[in-house]
Formats: C-alpha cells, structure tokens, sequence
C-alpha cells in the first residue's frame, strides 16, 4: 500500500502543475527525487523509470533536469550503466546536436563510466557538433587534464584558441578555465599525497614517552 501511495503522490503532483512551463525545472526536479526515493525505498528500477518517463511526457518538460537526474540514477544508484548510456540517445535526438551543456554532460559521463577511449569518442563528436561553444573546447582540454596527459590537453586548448582567434573574451575564457583545472587537479594529488605520508609515518614512528603508557 505504502508503494501505491508514493505512485499516486507523483502523479498528483505532475498533473498539477502539467502545463505550466514557469515550473518546469521544479517540477522535473521533484520528479526525480519521488522516483529516487520509489527507487530507493522499494528497489523496482522498473516503477521509478515509469514515473521518469511520465515526466518526460508531461507538457513543457524540462528534458535536460528529468535525463541527467535519470541519468545518475540509474549509472551511480543502481549500476546500469548501459542503460545510462541509451538514455543519453535518447536526450540528444530531443536536443539535437547543438546543446553544448549535452556534450560536457555526456563527456563527463564516459569519463567516469566509460574510461578514456569513449570518453575522447565523445569529446570529438562534441567540437564537432559544437564547434562555437567555448564550454565544449574547455571540457575536452580538462578531460585530457583528468586522464593525465598535460600535453594533450594543451593542444585540445590550442585548437579551442584557434576556434575563437576574433573573440578575446572566449580565448581568456578558454584559458582561465583550464589553467584553474589544472591547478586543481595538482593540488588534489599533492594533498592525496602528503595524507599518504602522513599515514605511513604514523603507522611506522613508535609511541614515545606518555604514548607507551596508553598502548599498555
């Protein structure tokens, strides 16, 4: 019973709010969040993606909100990344080929899922698609950066530059993201580090002094 009233209060909320394009997002959003929770609670993958579905069909349906939330879902909650990966077809023939935010999305995704040969695939379907979004130039630099090879993703900036040579704004921009990026990610290793040292010290150094006591 409990199931059954968790499906009746997702429905009433989507139709109350069918139609109305202002509430949109918020009303993808919590779409999202019922069918985790459906998800989460019961463990039937099969209702939590009826109720996803509805809400792609409602009118004014934020698809970019309800897919990505799917999206995570199904990749990080319950392991399907396979299907995560359909999905994502299914959004670009929504959206076409030239949504930017689409492209870092789906980047990100095989990245994390896919390792680096699909994730490159991606990144060059995505300046292909979307030669003048700044925004992809600077995620396929930055995957370069996350996989390691500092030289790749230089020349990936490089051709980003060359793409905007007559817009300053988008090259400082171009720049600015990657070179904060990069920064990041040498920061997070030196970190991962130092907490590595630390740890073998304290396993390795001998209790001294008061510290002997308390080992007893």
């Amino acid at each position: 019973m409990k199931k059954v009233e968790a499906r009746r209060r997702v429905y009433e909320f989507l139709d109350t709010v069918d139609g109305d394009p202002t509430r949109a997002r918020g009303r993808a959003v919590r779409c999202c969040e019922m069918a985790l929770n459906l998800y989460a609670e019961y463990g039937d993958m099969a209702e939590a993606r009826g109720l996803l579905r509805g809400g792609l069909m409602q009118r004014d349906a934020d698809y970019g909100s309800i897919y990505r939330g799917w999206i995570a879902m199904e990749a990080d909650h319950a392991g399907n990344v396979d299907f995560a990966r359909a999905l994502f077809a299914e959004w670009r023939a929504l959206c076409g080929d030239n949504n930017g935010g689409f492209w870092c999305r789906y980047i990100a995704f095989e990245a994390r899922h896919g390792g680096a040969r699909r994730a490159r695939d991606v990144a060059e379907a995505a300046v292909a698609a979307c030669p003048g979004e700044p925004a992809v130039h600077a995620k396929c630099a930055r995957l370069e950066l996350l996989l390691g090879h500092e030289g790749r993703a230089f020349a990936v900036l490089a051709r980003g530059l060359a793409a905007f040579d007559s817009d300053a704004a988008a090259q400082e921009w171009l720049v600015d993201q990657v070179r904060v990026y990069r920064d990041a990610l040498r920061r997070r290793t030196l970190a991962g580090r130092l907490r590595s040292c630390c740890r073998a010290v304290m396993a390795s150094r001998r209790p001294r002094g008061y510290e002997r006591l308390q080992t007893v």
